[in-house]
């Protein structure tokens, strides 16, 4: 079976079918794991052949869909707002007018930029806790929030685009703040991709549906920090360091300034940060899957389709110059473009251990004995 690429264009209640859609470029996330969350936003081109006005404005709702694998169900690829219209007439001849409208809109996290919060104290909470408040100040519709793990210190009256303040809440946790395709906006904490990898696994790419000629791989010394400072309490300093690490590159130091309030919280982000960068690894930064192949299959199609920031892959069979194992990641964004005969998404992703959180030994309850932890306990799963 061809899948048959279907788009429809809603804004503000009206729905512009595949015949009068040109080309669509959707983009959501961000380029790596250390960055703050981007806005998501999509380009769109209609071809008006009919010579009226569309009357589209500023701020009116948009939402494009494609149809699944079957062609029986939508699948919502973007949801925002129109933040910018341009119409261009390409045919004025006698009785034909054909102009295309070219339409850029933004992503729920638009709200969060647009929004300014911190008029008021936020209390000693912790980072989800933060996050909720600062999302409360905003119209945006929330996702899933997971549970905080880092206590926060007291904010003090700031005002600020509820982005930054949520961006920096989440980073300091080692979580991300993100935006769906459906328009909300939620919190993934340090564990949600362990979660995620332990209930659905890592979802399977095959080789044959990547575009070899353009896939990325990078591994880079800014990526690699082994001896670590980290500010917290409003002047304090824990300091930790990976000797395995620097006797290997020497030492690579970096300074983590945090809003966190006790040093319980702060040794424990110092041994996960160490987990995460004292050793190089190679990340793909670009990985473009061809959803027009007549080969691929449905389940692949209908999951990239169905993209979500934080998705675990796994790619095996790749060119050895690109990766020398089996390559296991978590997407950190993506590019969904698509015309009337072509279709890709571009996928970035970050090397696993760079999100998959192990045990830190100093998080565990010292009174824990063999006898009390579960007999199908595996080290890959215990967080």
């Amino acid at each position: 079976m061809t899948w048959t690429i279907n788009p429809t264009v809603t804004v503000n209640g009206t729905s512009y079918l595949s015949s009068t859609v040109g080309s669509i470029s959707i983009n959501y996330g961000r380029t790596n794991i250390w960055d703050f969350q981007n806005v998501g936003y999509a380009n769109i081109t209609l071809v008006n052949a009919t010579n009226t006005n569309y009357s589209i404005d500023i701020n009116q709702s948009v939402v494009v869909k494609l149809k699944d694998y079957a062609g029986t169900s939508d699948i919502t690829v973007f949801t925002g707002t129109v933040t910018q219209v341009n119409s261009s007439m390409k045919v004025a001849s006698g009785a034909v007018n054909i102009s295309y409208v070219q339409i850029t809109a933004v992503g729920a996290l638009a709200t969060l930029a647009r929004t300014q919060v911190g008029t008021a104290i936020y209390p000693e909470q912790d980072e989800s806790e933060r996050i909720t408040a600062v999302i409360a100040g905003t119209s945006a519709t929330v996702d899933t929030i997971d549970t905080g793990n880092y206590t926060l210190l007291e904010r003090a009256i700031n005002p600020n685009a509820a982005i930054t303040i949520a961006n920096a809440a989440a980073l300091t946790a080692t979580g991300s703040i993100y935006e769906t395709a459906s328009g909300k906006v939620g919190y993934a904490n340090q564990a949600r991709r362990n979660t995620d990898v332990a209930t659905n696994g890592y979802f399977n790419l095959l080789a044959d549906y990547i575009n070899v000629s353009a896939i990325k791989s990078q591994m880079s010394l800014n990526d690699v920090i082994n001896t670590v400072k980290i500010n917290y309490a409003a002047g304090s300093v824990y300091a930790e360091a990976s000797p395995t690490s620097v006797t290997t590159y020497g030492t690579i130091a970096g300074t983590l300034d945090t809003d966190i309030s006790n040093i319980t919280d702060v040794s424990l982000l110092s041994g996960i940060y160490l987990a995460m960068r004292a050793f190089p690894k190679t990340s793909l930064s670009a990985i473009e899957v061809r959803l027009d192949d007549p080969g691929l299959d449905g389940t692949t199609l209908n999951k990239m389709l169905n993209m979500y920031f934080g998705l675990p892959i796994q790619i095996t069979s790749l060119p050895l110059a690109i990766s020398a194992t089996t390559y296991q990641g978590f997407v950190e964004g993506w590019n969904l473009t698509f015309s009337g005969t072509t279709a890709r998404i571009n996928l970035r992703t970050s090397e696993k251990t760079y999100s998959y959180r192990s045990t830190q030994w100093s998080g565990v309850n010292p009174a824990l004995i063999w006898s009390a932890v579960g007999a199908t306990l595996t080290w890959n799963t215990y967080d």
